[in-house]
């Protein structure tokens, strides 16, 4: 895998509460070492891949030998796309791999999640490679571990009727969690190759759900610049954007503190 980017910062003092978070995704895998607030930021890194890795963090483990001493809590995020809600009423839990195979054709090899969503009243039912999940629990048997899209629904504010647009971008795909009313719409992961990809995805939610492009807030974080010409295609044609940002400070990093915003999320689950 290629390093896109790595953050390193020495913290004021000795702390043994510290956390690692960690993303891991088919062509990508990301890393954080923070406090366990979430605020302080000691170490980030970043790869993606041309093509699907079956352990993606065992490579990146091999290149960062620190990930293997001991923390505090460790923190994973699996950003599998074979992801589906379903209301609390309507959840089986003998029925969710049946459910989840029904929509997205699973193979043998996989695990089948299921974590509910409080604020929400759903259950998240995803999938992730069975081989990775098992190697990451022998790995880190203190680990916790979420669906992105559970903790981005977490992060999502939807009691406005005007409705809410959760995006965070990776280089290849990009997942929306939308909200308005007080219900939750949507949580999916959406392939990109142009700008004109992801105007078409939102468009489309908001055309489904009767959101307005002039009222609806558009939050964005992930790798997305403003100079780029994603966002110039999304500033023609929604008002209210903003770029969610990271909390954690970290003086040092030249990198737009939206980029890891995601990863922060995760990190404060600790917290």
């Amino acid at each position: 895998m290629k390093q896109l980017f790595h953050i390193e910062q020495k913290p004021d003092t000795e702390t043994s509460q510290q956390v690692l978070s960690i993303r891991v995704g088919e062509k990508h895998c990301c890393f954080a070492v923070t406090d366990i607030s979430g605020d302080e930021l000691y170490q980030l890194a970043y790869y993606a891949a041309d093509k699907p890795d079956e352990n993606p963090l065992s490579g990146i483990m091999d290149q960062h030998p620190e990930l293997k001493n001991s923390f505090y809590k460790v923190l994973v995020s699996y950003d599998y796309p074979q992801s589906t809600l379903v209301p609390v009423q309507h959840y089986k839990h003998e029925d969710a791999a049946l459910l989840l195979k029904s929509i997205y054709g699973l193979n043998g090899n996989t695990s089948v999640i299921s974590e509910p969503i409080s604020e929400w009243q759903v259950n998240n039912i995803y999938s992730v490679p069975k081989d990775l999940h098992e190697w990451i629990s022998r790995k880190f048997n203190i680990g916790k571990y979420w669906h992105q899209h559970t903790i981005g629904a977490k992060n999502i504010k939807g009691a406005d009727d005007n409705g809410h647009l959760l995006v965070d971008f990776r280089t290849e795909d990009f997942t929306v969690q939308a909200a308005a009313g007080g219900k939750l719409l949507l949580t999916q992961t959406f392939l990109y190759a142009t700008p004109e990809d992801v105007l078409y995805y939102l468009l489309k939610i908001c055309q489904q759900f009767n959101l307005s492009q002039q009222l609806v807030q558009l939050s964005l974080s992930g790798l997305i610049d403003q100079q780029s010409a994603l966002y110039k295609e999304l500033y023609q044609y929604f008002i209210h954007i903003e770029f969610r940002e990271a909390a954690w400070s970290n003086s040092e990093s030249e990198f737009p503190a939206h980029f890891f915003t995601s990863l922060n999320d995760l990190a404060r689950c600790a917290s």
